[in-house]
């Protein structure tokens, strides 16, 4: 469901008709979506998608309330206590829903609206809509507590921190240490982030705190580090892995046995990974903004990306 209904939206949005496509893709897709309750059954990361599109409610999300980077740091639940690239997509999207952020309904909108769902958009039940997930997008069921935390912060939770007093008082509060953290993470990455997920949350996340401002424009800047042109047109990649690459053909060529042949080669190998190692620690009091040490260790890609992996780095010092 998840990749169909973005597909779908997609094709619409570059121009497509509701029927149009190879082979008839978009009424395959549609009739896909809708045989299999429509796009209300779309996962978390779909709901949020098309939440921003305007083509879902947020309403019929389940919380991811920005107030979660204000709790003390200790407590388990606090995102410091996360996988750093699940923490890195769940921060940009709580700011996005804490903002209930929306693009323009235009017409394409509406009628996608009338095509991805089986009953009429202003009769869906976006507090039932929040559970359903499409069995073939499943991969584990949720817990009976996890569900009981997400309808207790709805019911109870959500409604008092998006009205006055709380809205100014707790929820402002909460918006603008989230956008810090995003600020961090993207000026420590050099506008790369962790990933492509994470790429495209924050610089929307950027665009909506100021759509002039120089955050957004660094961000235009490093698309290209992720889109490249194969044989079958413009693809995204998740993120670079160049000096993990390098680091395995360069033990490749050295196995060979022919290092008087590709003397060069390796030459330029180990100038590379020599130049890709991290120089430095996060900027600042890193510490506070839940990052480690990463001085002298090598990332997945280059320099500039910054994030520090262990694998990596022992290949790097091989």
């Amino acid at each position: 469901m998840f990749c169909t209904a973005l597909n779908y939206i997609c094709m619409r949005i570059l121009g497509e008709g509701p029927d149009g496509g190879q082979e008839n893709a978009c009424a395959r897709a549609r009739s896909w979506i809708r045989d299999h309750g429509g796009v209300k059954h779309i996962p978390s990361w779909g709901k949020t998608w098309l939440s921003i599109l305007g083509v879902f409610d947020w309403c019929g999300c389940n919380p991811m309330p920005p107030e979660f980077w204000i709790l003390p740091s200790f407590l388990p639940m606090h995102p410091a206590k996360m996988w750093c690239n699940c923490r890195m997509v769940y921060m940009p999207m709580s700011y996005l829903y804490g903002k209930r952020f929306v693009a323009p309904i235009t017409p394409l909108i509406l009628q996608l609206r009338e095509e991805l769902y089986t009953e009429p958009y202003e009769k869906v039940n976006w507090m039932k809509a929040r559970h359903l997930c499409a069995k073939e997008d499943l991969y584990y069921p949720h817990p009976l507590i996890q569900d009981l935390i997400w309808d207790s912060l709805y019911i109870f939770t959500e409604p008092l921190l998006t009205r006055w007093p709380f809205n100014k008082l707790v929820r402002e509060k909460a918006l603008q240490v989230t956008m810090k953290h995003i600020h961090y993470e993207d000026e420590n990455s050099r506008y790369i982030t962790l990933g492509a997920v994470e790429k495209a949350l924050c610089m929307l996340a950027c665009w909506v705190e100021d759509p002039n401002g120089d955050a957004f424009k660094k961000h235009l800047a490093r698309l290209p580090d992720y889109l490249w042109i194969s044989e079958d047109g413009m693809t995204m990649q998740s993120f670079g892995s160049q000096q993990w690459d390098a680091g395995f053909a360069i033990q490749a060529l050295l196995a060979t046995n022919l290092i008087e042949e590709i003397g060069p080669a390796l030459a330029k190998g180990h100038d590379f990974i020599k130049k890709s190692q991290v120089r430095d620690n996060p900027s600042g009091d890193f510490k506070n903004m839940y990052r480690h040490i990463s001085k002298g260790s090598w990332t997945f890609s280059d320099q500039d990306h910054g994030w520090q992996v262990s694998d990596c780095t022992a290949e790097g010092l091989k």
